[in-house]
């Protein structure tokens, strides 16, 4: 099968799947406005996937689990996995989505009871040229609440006009949020200013049974530094793996 034939076989699969996620909340948790506090969220998770430079089909993926509030560590998953599935633009999710749901099924046999509340992965939800990207993917696949938390601002055409030093700009000048609106009228994230002094934003996106609102606040209450910590646990830890791999192979 071609790229042009797998893009517009995802193309469609994606269009199905889109119709079942929900951008509401639909948690096992609640937010109280009036204390800026969460009531019930005990357990968060963060996902992550890096590649050795060396050898660009093996995965690494971390899935983290953290306590909330506290953000300490409770457990972490890790292992290899060979992808033979090709990376098109606009379709991360097709390439990594088994490695994630083989990191989650590890999860339910070694700790069940740890299984997150919430999931912020890295990588975009709703912030994707078919409002349909791994974050939301993943959210369907495993029917759990999902953020999509994305590092940089991925470019389509609806969002032509919004650029990622004007953005900078912006929080430079003292904004805490920035809504990603489309020239269309859909609003399909929220660049986030981190804590401290960066400007350098994060790019937040509802994955599946979350709103936008609550996964901004998600984020904040997750966040130490620009990424928030399981996202950043997870990446730690691929990252560490995938690079003593680089450094065994000649």
């Amino acid at each position: 099968m071609t790229y042009t034939d797998l893009a517009h076989e995802w193309t469609q699969l994606q269009s199905q799947l889109l119709t079942q996620v929900i951008e509401h909340d639909d948690l096992s948790f609640s937010y109280d406005p009036h204390t800026n506090e969460f009531s019930g969220l005990h357990i968060v998770g963060g996902v992550d996937i890096s590649y050795p430079r060396t050898n660009p089909d093996h995965a690494i993926v971390a899935l983290s689990i953290l306590s909330f509030p506290s953000l300490t560590l409770l457990h972490q998953t890790t292992f290899q996995v060979s992808i033979d599935v090709p990376y098109i633009a606009g379709f991360l999710a097709f390439r990594e989505i088994h490695a994630y749901k083989q990191a989650f099924a590890s999860l339910q046999a070694e700790r069940p009871d740890l299984m997150p509340q919430i999931l912020l992965v890295d990588g975009n939800g709703t912030l994707h040229p078919r409002r349909f990207g791994s974050a939301c993917h993943l959210g369907i696949e495993l029917n759990m609440p999902t953020i999509g938390v994305a590092k940089s601002l991925l470019h389509f055409d609806d969002l032509s006009h919004v650029g990622a030093k004007d953005l900078k700009g912006v929080f430079r000048e003292g904004a805490r949020e920035v809504e990603l609106k489309g020239q269309s009228g859909s609003v399909y994230g929220r660049a986030v200013r981190p804590p401290g002094l960066a400007s350098n934003p994060v790019f937040v996106s509802t994955g599946h049974r979350v709103s936008l609102d609550t996964a901004v606040r998600v984020v904040r209450a997750c966040s130490k530094v620009r990424v928030p910590e399981p996202i950043r646990v997870a990446d730690q830890q691929s990252r560490k793996i995938a690079q003593t791999i680089e450094s065994i192979v000649p």
